[in-house]
């Protein structure tokens, strides 16, 4: 199955578009602002290069350190 995202702050374009959808008989699902956090998340995760993360043990000694300032 595939999928499209059609970002549009129009409620008048997502009506249309919407109903476009069901006369092509096609499903359509409106994504709630939570949903589209989701899918934004998901998408800045796959972007992650895991080489430029700090290592946990580099993180702590750098937050602690913070605390003694």
């Amino acid at each position: 199955m595939a999928s499209i995202i059609i970002h549009t702050d129009n409620k008048k374009d997502i009506s249309l578009l919407k109903e476009l959808a069901e006369k092509m008989g096609l499903s359509s699902h409106i994504l709630s602002k939570e949903e589209k956090e989701d899918v934004n998340f998901a998408e800045l995760m796959k972007q992650n290069n895991e080489t430029d993360n700090m290592l946990k043990e580099d993180a702590l000694e750098y937050y602690r350190n913070l605390k003694k300032k």
